[in-house]
């Protein structure tokens, strides 16, 4: 993947080294995280924050990395306050309001959402969740958090044993990480959840195609106990 004002919409945009690339630089990242050094690599540049749905910790996460690169952040929260309000398209929106940012960080309630906006948007745009659909962002965090965990440890993501559990149909960050999951080897999954929110077709059938799921198991009822 060539990241340079490429948008960032779905994680199977990635392959396994541009996972290890972006992984390597949040490494370099985390002095600046801790506030243990300052950066104003992004000065003068702002960040679209466009949140159409509730969120807290995403949002804000967005906007304090932003800031602690030097950047700046203009937000836009609920449909009220745009002109989406008054029947204008996504697409025209986007032309609109990226002509303000350098980069946009956006969440919709509607699947697909994002990835219509960007069609529009004259400057990158990462999805911060699109209804059902995706959380490219939370994955790789998550992913990142578990390779750190691992690595004071001794270990790497390959032959990871994870257990997803709850509500796997409208969890748009399990959809995620699953898609994440497969650019390692021999990694193995149980499922759990009750059936009515069971883990999508087309997302389940990547984990048995990969022979992900440990012997024996399947997508459990909350009820039953979890293959060991």
């Amino acid at each position: 993947m060539h990241f340079p004002g490429s948008h960032i919409l779905s994680i199977s945009q990635f392959e396994r080294a541009d996972v290890d690339q972006l992984f390597a630089v949040a490494d370099r990242m985390r002095p600046y995280a801790h506030r243990e050094r300052v950066t104003h690599v992004l000065d003068g540049a702002i960040l679209g924050s466009m949140f159409f749905e509730p969120s807290t910790r995403t949002r804000i996460s967005f906007g304090s990395a932003f800031n602690l690169l030097g950047g700046e952040v203009r937000e836009t929260t609920g449909f009220e306050s745009t002109a989406i309000a008054k029947g204008e398209s996504l697409f025209d929106t986007a032309r609109v309001l990226s002509g303000y940012s350098d980069v946009i960080a956006m969440r919709h309630p509607a699947e697909g959402s994002v990835a219509e906006f960007s069609e529009g948007s004259r400057v990158p745009v990462i999805n911060g969740g699109d209804g059902a659909n995706e959380h490219p962002t939370q994955a790789l965090l998550d992913l990142y958090t578990i390779r750190s965990e691992l690595a004071d440890r001794g270990r790497t993501l390959d032959t990871l044993r994870v257990a997803m559990m709850g509500d796997l149909k409208f969890g748009r960050t399990v959809h995620s990480l699953s898609r994440l999951l497969q650019l390692f080897e021999g990694v193995k999954v149980n499922l759990v959840s009750p059936p009515e929110l069971k883990m999508p077709a087309e997302i389940s059938s990547i984990i048995c195609n990969k022979g992900w799921l440990l012997p024996g198991a399947t997508q459990l009822s909350t009820t039953e106990p979890i293959t060991q």
